[in-house]
């Protein structure tokens, strides 16, 4: 009979052996002590979220009753509001400011009952299965509308306040399966609104026939929630199919008027994190897994190719495209050293391929500016040619010929201008960095864009409380110019304004500058900063191509930003380099 042994050699089985004893067997005591941990930590990080999610949930609902208080509150106190409900309590006679503020906050209930609960007015039709108990401000009542159940948080407010009330003002907002539904998108969790009726609650968004009795609790559960009003947390909630919370809704008088639960729904995921036998079990197999194959790998030989590999890694990494490693052996290491060669090769076809495609599209990119010069050079040039020739046939007309030496003029200006932009743009002198406080460029810039224009307003607020970038003072002038100069031509020389701002915003320096002209279209915010691109009648398209790259010389960057009023609004950004001392 032959004895079966695994495929393996001497020492190979020798440090499968040695790994087995030395890692598997702790690793299951390991295992034992990290599954109580992991499930007990999640467990505890369920109940933490789900208790956050609850308490968003309530002062979401609490908020309804707080500015239904509050705005009946408001009401009661006005003297005017009141006469006019004495006069005709059968009519909205809500001031239309607390209207706006009631629609803002969502407040669209408004009722007028008489001492005795008799309602007289209501701003929405609706009809009320149960009303408050006396002495109650805030309440979860349920309500009728158009067939439908629903319930209203409202606040309930006498008037007036002292003294025994002639009316009562009842404000609030419908709660519906769409506020159920928003709470457990805003929180992710499973959420059920219980109102009070007598001693039971119920609910009314889960069945759309009938109100659903909460029946789940026990009574010690209920007695903790209505007695200590505290929430109660439950692993076995709403019959056995959620983790949640339950919360009291406590009114001012101190009574329970409804109950909120939250709950995350059980599944095989969450359930597998808290069981401390599945997860030993699984960190177990994982153990055994990671421990024999440790063994298998420690048990080859192949110190000698990994060097060869490292080797050929480190020269690749140092974009020594040229390196190989040696093929020494038809196994698996092998086979790693033949697509390493591989790899090394399609990477040198790359980089060279790469380096071609650079060249194209330099020459490309070349073509198209210099494409691009030619046309904007070719009008003016063809007017000068014109203009040229009708001089020579007007010599006995002074004023023609004045006219058409002013046009030559003008046209050659334009070239030259066209030009200088193009140097410009093509052959900045590179950045003298220095420490500068970076407002001084602007001011400058201002002041020389500004001079001899009294139609200009100028609204600054510089907060960048004496921070300092490295930049060149002369370049970012030149930059904050050329963006003057673009805002007063927008103004058209109407009467306008510029605002200035400057601030810290974390590691960055922010300074903008908005003016109050025409403003930029939506559709060429995207081609702001492209060359020869203007919307003007008469312009190179240039001006922003060079102050963005005089900005961005100096290691900023340069943004077209919406107006906080109207006009264009341009923000340079740029790394702080020292802050004002303390």
């Amino acid at each position: 009979m032959t004895k079966w042994r695994l495929p393996l050699g001497r020492l190979q089985r020798k440090v499968l052996l040695v790994v087995t004893v030395i890692v598997i067997v702790p690793m299951l005591a390991a295992g034992w002590l990290a599954s109580e941990w992991v499930a007990s930590s999640f467990e505890q990080r369920l109940e933490r979220w789900i208790m956050d999610a609850a308490r968003a949930s309530q002062n979401w609902l609490q908020a309804y009753q707080n500015d239904a208080d509050m705005l009946g509150r408001v009401l009661a106190d006005d003297k005017a509001f009141v006469a006019r409900l004495q006069r005709r309590p059968d009519e909205d006679s809500m001031p239309t400011p607390v209207r706006r503020i009631a629609q803002e906050l969502g407040v669209h209930l408004f009722q007028v009952y008489t001492p005795d609960y008799k309602l007289i007015y209501s701003s929405i039709p609706i009809e009320m299965e149960a009303l408050w108990e006396s002495g109650q401000t805030e309440a979860v009542l349920k309500v009728v509308r158009k067939n439908k159940s629903m319930l209203a948080a409202v606040g309930i407010t006498p008037v007036p306040h002292d003294g025994a009330p002639r009316f009562y003002l009842v404000l609030g907002s419908l709660l519906g399966q769409d506020f159920t539904n928003e709470l457990a998108q805003f929180t992710g969790l499973k959420t059920r609104l219980y109102y009070r009726e007598g001693h039971n609650y119920y609910d009314v968004f889960s069945n759309p026939d009938q109100a659903v009795a909460l029946r789940s609790l026990t009574a010690d559960a209920l007695r903790h929630l209505e007695k200590d009003q505290k929430p109660y947390y439950s692993l076995m909630a709403e019959n056995g199919q959620f983790r949640g919370l339950y919360t009291p809704i406590v009114d001012t008088t101190g009574r329970v008027e409804g109950i909120m639960f939250s709950g995350l729904e059980r599944r095989g995921f969450h359930d597998v994190l808290t069981n401390r036998i599945v997860l030993f079990l699984l960190i177990s197999l994982v153990g055994v897994v990671i421990g024999g194959l440790t063994g298998l790998l420690l048990s080859r030989l192949v110190l000698r190719p990994i060097e060869y590999l490292r080797d050929g890694v480190m020269q690749l990494s140092g974009q020594n495209f040229n390196a190989s490693v040696p093929i020494q052996s038809a196994d698996e290491l092998g086979d790693l050293a033949k697509a390493f060669n591989a790899m090394a090769a399609r990477l040198r076809a790359a980089h060279d391929e790469q380096a071609q495609r650079f060249r194209k599209d330099k020459l490309t990119a070349m073509g198209e500016l210099s494409a691009a010069l030619a046309h904007e050079i070719r009008n003016p040039i063809g007017v000068i040619n014109t203009s040229s020739a009708l001089l020579e046939k007007s010599a006995g007309d002074p004023g023609k010929t004045a006219e058409l030496v002013r046009m030559i003029r003008e046209e050659s200006l334009r070239v030259s201008d066209l030009v200088q932009d193009f140097l410009q743009l093509s052959r900045h002198r590179q950045p003298a960095f220095a420490a500068i406080d970076p407002v001084q460029p602007m001011e400058r810039a201002l002041n020389t864009a500004l001079a001899g224009k009294n139609n200009i307003a100028v609204s600054k607020q510089l907060d960048h409380d004496g921070a300092e970038i490295m930049a060149d003072a002369g370049l970012l002038q030149q930059a904050w110019g050329n963006l003057f100069t673009n805002s007063l031509q927008a103004m058209a020389g109407r009467k306008g304004e510029l605002r200035l701002s400057a601030r810290v915003d974390g590691d960055h320096v922010q300074l903008s500058v908005e003016d109050s002209g025409s403003g930029i279209a939506a559709e060429i915010m995207p081609r702001l900063f492209e060359p020869f691109f203007t919307t003007k009648e008469e312009g190179t398209g240039l001006g922003l191509t060079i102050a963005n790259t005089l900005v961005e010389a100096n290691g900023g960057r340069l943004e077209a930003q919406l107006p906080e009023k109207k006009g264009a609004r341009f923000t340079m950004r740029f790394p702080v380099y020292k802050r004002a001392q303390a």
